[in-house]
Formats: structure tokens, C-alpha cells, sequence
């Protein structure tokens, strides 16, 4: 074997044999794991709305009972009980105020455990209660000018609590932690009470 023909087949054995570098094996694995991590994602991204709403769900009821307990200085209901004539009327707002005051007590310890943080209410929820609350607050003060505020407030009372038993009838279907749905269901029972006592008034007055 001469030198040519000896540096010719080593040069054919120091060849390696070149493939496809990507087989339709590993395209197949590829897609499998682009679906994968597709699917993830989504069910991620479901899981966390889902669990917003929920929190949302929690935060109204937390903020609707705040800015109507008397620890709030601005709730309308607190500010005008006074100035309403009829005593059966303020001692039905009174109450409305007092029962809400200590479902607010009640959440406060527990705000955290079920995803509450009152200092960081989702803006949603703050900017949507925040609107109610003003517009209560007008129309009373407007109502208290033209001499109806009697009347208007028994009108918006019943609104409120039938607002505010929506909101924890919502929260209710939604909460497994079971100190949040006894304070619901005893929220729940005093607002019926004072709901139907509001309609009873309005209805004789």
C-alpha cells in the first residue's frame, strides 16, 4: 500500500458519520414540551384570576363594612343619624351602624388569613367603594337641604344593607376559612333584621 493510499483510508475512518441534527424524534419532544409549558402557563394564569376574584370578593365586604362602621369618620349613616327626626328611624340607623361596627372588629383580626391587607385594597375595589360612599354622602346632604332626609336615608339604608348582604352571600359561597363564614352568617342575620325594618318604616312613612 503505497503512502497516498494509506493517508486515504485514514483519512476516510477519521470521518464521522453526520446525521440530521435534529431528528423528528426530538421535534416531537420539542413539541411536547412547548405544549407543556403552554398548558402551564394557562392553567396559571386561570388559577390566578380565579383566586383575585376571590380576594376581590373578601376585600368589598371588608371595605363596605369599614366605611359604614362608626370607625370611620366620613360614613354618611354615622354623620346624619343625628339630625334624623323620626326616633324609630335613628335607632334603626344607630343599630345599622353599631351591628356593622362589630363585624369590622371581628374582620380586623382575621383580615390577613383570608388574603385581606386593608392597607393595599386591590384599586378596583377601593376606587368602586370609595364612588358609593361619596355618592351616599351627597345625596343625604342633599336630601338634609330639601328636607327629606328622613325618607332618603330609610331608602338608602335599605340599599346599603341589601348591597352589602350580596357582597357577603358572594364571599360566603367562596371562603373556606370558617371564623370569616361565622362572622358572615352573624352579619348576615342582623342585616336581614334591620333590612326589614327598614322597609317597614318606608312603607308606613
Amino acid at each position: 500500500m503505497d503512502n497516498k493510499s494509506y493517508l486515504d483510508q485514514i483519512a476516510v475512518k477519521g470521518k464521522v458519520k453526520s446525521g440530521p441534527v435534529i431528528t423528528p424524534a426530538t421535534i416531537k419532544l420539542i413539541a411536547a414540551g412547548v405544549i407543556a409549558l403552554i398548558t402551564i402557563i394557562i392553567v396559571a394564569a386561570v388559577i390566578s384570576s380565579a383566586n383575585a376574584k376571590v380576594t376581590q370578593s373578601f376585600e368589598r365586604v371588608y371595605l363596605r363594612i369599614s366605611n359604614l362602621s362608626s370607625d370611620n369618620y366620613e360614613n354618611p349613616l354615622k354623620q346624619y343619624a343625628e339630625k334624623i327626626h323620626n326616633s324609630d328611624l335613628r335607632t334603626y340607623v344607630e343599630n345599622l351602624v353599631s351591628s356593622i361596627s362589630t363585624s369590622k372588629k371581628k374582620l380586623d383580626g382575621i383580615a390577613n388569613s383570608i388574603g385581606v391587607k386593608p392597607e393595599s385594597i386591590s384599586k378596583e375595589v377601593s376606587n368602586s367603594e370609595s364612588a358609593s360612599l361619596q355618592k351616599l354622602a351627597s345625596e343625604l346632604e342633599e336630601a338634609e337641604l330639601g328636607g327629606t332626609l328622613d325618607r332618603v336615608i330609610a331608602s338608602n339604608a335599605y340599599y346599603e344593607i341589601s348591597t352589602l348582604l350580596q357582597y357577603e352571600a358572594e364571599a360566603r359561597k367562596k371562603t373556606n376559612n370558617q371564623q370569616f363564614a361565622d362572622i358572615i352568617d352573624a352579619s348576615t342575620k342582623d342585616l336581614k333584621i334591620l333590612q326589614e325594618n327598614f322597609h317597614n318604616w318606608s312603607n308606613a312613612n
